[in-house]
């Protein structure tokens, strides 16, 4: 069972060249990646860009059609999927049985990855409480609002303490309140017990937030990978400098675009965005706003989001993709 497994040295995932056609269709090309034990990884992309077929790879679901490395916990999946499997919890749509409750669900997968009597109901009582179903334990699934069966689903992943996670949207249909409770839990989680979660998710602020690795995948490629900082620094190379004048003061877009360095000027709901020629202007910049003859509340940077690089990466690919098809 999970919990037996003794500690392993490397990578949770490493995988390198790994590609996936389905007749003419290229689904993976060339896909590397790795990524270290306890992270939080999020895998970002398209509906159609690969992220599906990357997990059911990496889970032993799919053989790939060619891959240089693929190793998950130490192990080669493509020879040995038994040994990986054990290790590993997936969230996927799937994976309950509406006949039977809650308790039931979590219980039944606790003795199928080999967890005692005693163990998976503890295990069970201890994640039913997390998720805010501890009062419908004992109801029959089929019942469940689609809320409800996406806590259970996440719930029935994490049963046997797994070294592994995928989740596949895991906050889909989940309330902002139960969605943070969620990410918290996982960041928790990975730092404590050193648990990989590797996430495919569209909710880019919450990824931004929890991950401390994410890739972004389009066209069946890899189009950047790093930390949410790094990869939107690498799409976003602007340097933008956010200042807030004190409610009332007369400050205008026309006072901020005289100052030697400036690029272009945004005003948002009484700020001014100002973006920079480069970033050894910031010091003169910053000195210069100092000067003006208006009480400030704040001067700051604004960093690109990974919200900002997703859609410049994407789009970038669709744009290239319809230019293929003319």
């Amino acid at each position: 069972m999970a919990e037996s497994v003794p500690e392993l040295d490397g990578p949770a995932i490493e995988v390198a060249g790994l590609s996936m056609s389905f007749g003419p269709v290229v689904a993976l090309d060339a896909v590397s990646l790795t990524i270290p034990r306890g992270a939080v990884f999020g895998l970002l992309g398209p509906n159609g860009a690969g992220k599906t077929t990357t997990v059911r790879i990496l889970n032993g679901v799919l053989d790939p059609s060619s891959v240089k490395r693929l190793s998950v916990l130490g192990h080669d999946v493509r020879w040995e999927a038994e040994a990986v499997r054990p290790q590993v919890g997936v969230q996927t749509d799937t994976n309950l049985y509406e006949r039977l409750s809650a308790r039931g669900n979590l219980e039944l997968f606790g003795r199928l990855y080999g967890m005692s009597r005693t163990s998976v109901r503890a295990r069970a009582d201890q994640l039913l409480d997390m998720f805010g179903l501890t009062d419908r334990a004992a109801e029959r699934v089929e019942r469940f609002s689609k809320g409800m069966k996406q806590k259970l689903l996440i719930a029935r992943a994490l049963v046997a303490r797994p070294r592994l996670v995928y989740l596949d949207e895991p906050t889909a249909g989940l309330d902002p309140e139960a969605s943070h409770e969620l990410m918290t839990y996982i960041t928790r989680v990975s730092r404590e017990a050193h648990t990989t979660f590797f996430i495919t998710s569209h909710r880019l602020d919450e990824m931004e937030d929890v991950c401390t690795g994410v890739a972004i995948l389009a066209g069946g490629r890899i189009r950047s990978a790093g930390s949410p900082e790094q990869v939107a620094r690498a799409a976003i190379p602007r340097v933008r400098v956010r200042v807030t004048p004190l409610p009332g003061a007369a400050m205008t877009a026309a006072d901020l675009a005289s100052v030697p360095g400036v690029k272009r000027i945004v005003e948002r709901g009484g700020t001014f965005a100002a973006d920079l020629v480069e970033e050894g202007a910031v010091p003169s910049f910053l000195r210069a706003v100092a000067a003006l003859p208006f009480d400030l509340l704040g001067v700051s940077e604004e960093p690109p989001t990974l919200q900002e690089a997703y859609l410049a990466l994407v789009g970038a690919q669709s744009d290239a993709l319809e230019r293929q098809a003319v």
